[in-house]
């Protein structure tokens, strides 16, 4: 998912030396003792706005000594434990939740905010029995897989389209594959314009929406990936700055697989790319991933909560400016390239997704 990122921002100017800073308080059960932060995130990291030790009553109160624009933030305890909150100084705002399980708190006073709670509500249950169903590695099972994708997408679409003027619904868009559905992305951008004129976080969606337009345009000629043909080597270091190629993986069947931390589609597909790994490493079969993340401790969190254990995790943290991009033409995540023992391209894109992975593993490692 392009640039859909949990981006947040701060403006020390607005609302400066006034009295309608903003005011969130609450009660986090079993909280008390902890350190509660408000998060933006600003040019590519995140920045602690303000915080606040939970009481022994575990009530807490956060007022920001600057105010806040029309944004999204994150409320959290640890990078796992967190609550996104669409507010400015204009709000007043209550969260009463649960220590470890902040994302399913109440909130009043924050009208986007409760709308993202009520849209994830809708979804949770498909998307909990969807994440069950992939963990079994059971191809019997995957008829119900397609028919609960297609479901949260029909649940998804149905929101955005009546919510696209809400900043909710750049959350909520997150769960659409932009390929298929950009008229979507579009609405998003033109109703959400003028309430998020400020955002950082809008701003980097508006962007990633033209780029894909611009690269849907482009000639196929001049790095697009072709069946048959070999794939150009890429080069970029791993989290500990170890540069990986994938030409040191020749030999092997290897699936290149670029992806990031904050795209909804890919983390739900990385179960798929898991269990395949599993299946097919000891024949000879290996996954470069490459990420397009930003922030490298969201990645590597992304890598261990979601297991992949493979050693070929490689990014330059540059996002949609990644070398990647320009030279495969990469126009949105999940993108895979599977290529066989000599490096060339047998399968890429959507033929990959899904069990069509598995179909073409096989074709090359019997």
């Amino acid at each position: 998912m392009k640039k859909i990122i949990l981006a947040f921002s701060i403006i020390s100017s607005l609302y400066a030396c006034t009295t309608d800073h903003q005011h969130i308080q609450g009660s986090i059960n079993g909280g008390h003792g902890e350190t509660l932060y408000l998060y933006a995130f600003r040019d590519g990291e995140d920045v602690i706005l303000d915080s606040t030790v939970i009481d022994e009553k575990d009530q807490f109160e956060l007022i920001p000594t600057t105010g806040l624009f029309k944004d999204i933030y994150r409320l959290g305890l640890s990078d796992n434990d967190f609550l996104i909150l669409i507010t400015d100084s204009t709000e007043k705002v209550t969260v009463n939740g649960k220590f470890g399980e902040l994302k399913k708190s109440v909130v009043e006073g924050s009208p986007s905010t409760i709308q993202v709670g009520e849209f994830m509500s809708s979804i949770s249950a498909p998307l909990e029995e969807l994440f069950e169903l992939m963990a079994l590695e059971d191809t019997a099972v995957e008829p119900k897989i397609m028919e609960l994708q297609k479901n949260i997408e029909i649940t998804t679409r149905t929101y955005v389209e009546g919510h696209a003027n809400d900043p909710a619904s750049l959350i909520a868009i997150q769960y659409l594959d932009p390929i298929n559905n950009m008229d979507m992305f579009e609405k998003v951008v033109m109703g959400c314009k003028n309430v998020l004129d400020k955002s950082e976080y809008f701003e980097s969606f508006a962007v990633y929406i033209d780029k894909q337009k611009n690269l849907a345009q482009r000639n196929s000629a001049g790095g697009r990936i072709e069946i048959g043909q070999p794939l150009s080597n890429i080069s970029l270091p791993n989290p500990s700055g170890q540069i990986m190629s994938i030409t040191d993986l020749k030999g092997k069947v290897v699936l290149v697989d670029c992806w990031a931390s904050w795209c909804g589609p890919c983390r739900r597909e990385n179960p798929n790319v898991v269990k395949n790994y599993n299946q097919f490493h000891a024949k000879g079969f290996e996954v470069f991933s490459i990420s397009l993340d930003a922030d490298k401790g969201q990645w590597q969190n992304a890598i261990q909560q979601d297991k992949l254990s493979w050693p070929y995790h490689v990014s330059d943290l540059k996002q949609w400016e990644s070398v990647v991009v320009s030279q495969w033409k990469v126009e949105s995540i999940p993108y895979s390239i599977l290529i066989d023992k000599e490096g060339v391209v047998r399968a890429f894109g959507d033929m990959l997704r899904g069990e069509n992975l598995e179909k073409e593993i096989k074709k090359l490692i019997p």
